[in-house]
């Protein structure tokens, strides 16, 4: 068994969760290092006396008759000053004037009446022709026709409605070559060219052959043409049935035909 012995029957156990309050600490004062000096200085001014050394300086006393006098503290305004010459005693700078008698009398200029002149420039001009101005809304909101692009603006352009230069300059090289070609051969070949008779009965049976084809797929269509891709099929067809048969007439109507290439008249 162990004994505890207290010493100090004072103790006071609140304060031990309490920590001490840390001092701040200030920083010391600014000292300047010509402190002492400034003071040394202040105490030899103090303790020296004046003129102690070399004594007084010698002078001579003022003169009792130089005393302050009346007027003598102020600038004198009397006082000789340069005396200035006159204009007239000046050298002359300029030529004289001319003699008014021999003086001409200036040209009379012609009035102008500005009163009038104004009245009949306002008569000759002309009204101010209003924006042109379209309606774009419900409301009646209304905006100036160039900004909505209704205007055309490309109209006024210099080069509007003419050939463009490369395109003169291609049909002038076409039509050299042209001529070229026309001069090389001589005398100039027939452009168009008769279709024999053989050609003429085989044109004519692939035409039928073709309306045949044409007729047999056209019956073959429904009859109940109920939407849009029926109705355009079926004219179409029709319209290529009835083509055939011009061309087929025109083929039997005429025995002698004659052909050419759309090339050598494209010049």
């Amino acid at each position: 068994m162990s004994v505890i012995l207290m010493t100090s029957h004072d103790e006071n156990i609140y304060n031990i969760t309490k920590t001490q309050d840390l001092k701040k600490m200030m920083a010391p004062a600014y000292k300047s290092k010509f402190r002492d000096k400034h003071r040394q200085i202040k105490q030899y001014k103090e303790c020296v006396k004046l003129h102690a050394t070399m004594g007084v300086p010698e002078e001579e006393p003022p003169d009792p008759s130089n005393y302050l006098k009346k007027h003598t503290g102020k600038p004198s305004y009397t006082s000789c000053q340069p005396i200035k010459e006159p204009k007239s005693c000046l050298p002359r700078l300029k030529d004289p004037l001319p003699d008014f008698k021999n003086l001409e009398a200036p040209p009379e200029h012609p009035t102008k009446n500005f009163v009038a002149e104004n009245i009949k420039a306002a008569k000759n001009m002309k009204v101010k022709e209003p924006d042109p101005r379209t309606v774009i809304d419900n409301r009646g909101k209304s905006i100036e026709m160039h900004k909505a692009g209704l205007e055309p603006v490309y109209i006024k352009a210099m080069t509007f409605g003419r050939t463009p230069k490369y395109l003169e300059r291609f049909m002038a090289i076409r039509e050299a070559e042209y001529q070229k070609k026309k001069d090389s051969t001589g005398v100039q070949q027939p452009l168009c060219r008769y279709i024999t008779r053989d050609q003429r009965e085989k044109l004519l049976s692939g035409l039928k052959q073709n309306w045949e084809e044409l007729q047999k797929i056209y019956q073959g269509l429904p009859i109940l043409t109920d939407t849009i891709p029926k109705k355009f099929r079926k004219s179409k067809l029709e319209a290529e049935l009835k083509q055939l048969e011009k061309d087929i007439v025109f083929i039997e109507r005429h025995p002698y035909i004659y052909v050419y290439k759309d090339s050598e008249f494209n010049v």
